[in-house]
């Protein structure tokens, strides 16, 4: 067994926080690519990662959101996908102190897959396939599908990552909560997904980005009832405010901290942070749950 999962069985596994927030902070412009920064900010990429394993992460999420040569074409970058995701890689494990990890990030394409957009299902699980080498390649110790608002293009993920053999997978997806429940963009429930990506391999179901902390807590209660799989639950920081053209998230980490806990006891088993979070919420999240570093 993994080591990550077996401290999953004696503890709540602490993920970072939100990389997109912390660079947009130290300068990075709405349009420019995060994952260029990797080639060209490297120390400040192993600044960032340094200090979420400093406030008490166990798993850092290497800086390659949109690392997949898919995405990458959309700003000239597929050339260098290799180079970036196994800096990104290199650059976490610089940081990362022993009895920790990273998780190579892979996220979407940002396209529909075919019937109902131009992204032909097998390319994309090839281009996935080719993020996942090089992630594994600069030392990544898992791997974290994660923001997909697709299950078919998650799936296509998860089965990249699995063709590399003996490498830990978490799966996931973004919710969106309806009057009915919770649903992907593209209308799967939590029962489908979750029964779709154990029967495909995954070795943890999980679910970021989208709701904040409050509606996490009844969605970790639908994701522990479906799956007796470890959970990782990563929220945004409460609700997106959007003044002037430029949006926010307000919630303070205390309070983000007090969620985590009902997330905790709901079934988590493993929680982090997405959009808007930063090294202060998982702080207090650490000191919540007892993970003092």
């Amino acid at each position: 067994m993994h080591a990550l999962l077996e401290l999953a069985k004696k503890r709540t596994v602490l993920f970072d926080g939100a990389m997109g927030t912390m660079l947009m902070a130290a300068g990075l412009k709405a349009g420019e690519s995060p994952e260029l920064w990797n080639i060209e900010k490297r120390s400040l990429v192993v600044d960032i990662h340094r200090k979420y394993f400093e406030v008490g992460s166990d798993v850092v999420h290497t800086n390659t959101f949109g690392g997949n040569a898919i995405k990458l074409a959309d700003r000239g970058l597929s050339e260098k996908m290799e180079i970036i995701n196994v800096l990104a890689a290199e650059l976490a494990k610089e940081a990362c102190p022993a009895g920790k990890f990273v998780a190579g990030d892979i996220g979407p394409t940002g396209k529909l897959i075919k019937p109902l957009g131009d992204l032909v299902l097998e390319e994309a699980e090839e281009a996935f396939l080719g993020q996942a080498q090089a992630l594994v390649k600069g030392g990544a110790d898992l791997i974290s599908i994660e923001t997909m608002f697709s299950l078919e293009e998650a799936l296509a993920a998860l089965r990249a990552a699995k063709r590399l053999g003996q490498v830990m997978v978490i799966a996931g997806l973004t919710f969106n909560r309806t009057k009915k429940g919770f649903f992907t963009m593209m209308g799967e429930g939590v029962n489908q997904a979750v029964s779709a990506f154990t029967e495909a391999g995954a070795d943890v179901i999980a679910t970021n980005c989208s709701l904040g902390s409050r509606d996490m807590i009844d969605l970790t209660k639908e994701l522990r009832g479906a799956t007796q799989k470890p959970i990782l639950v990563q929220p945004n920081a409460g609700k997106p405010v959007t003044q002037k053209g430029v949006t926010s998230y307000q919630q303070a980490p205390a309070e983000f901290a007090q969620d985590g806990k009902e997330i905790k006891s709901f079934g988590a088993d493993m929680i982090g942070g997405c959009c808007g979070t930063t090294p202060e919420f998982t702080r207090a999240l650490a000191q919540m749950l007892g993970n003092l570093p």
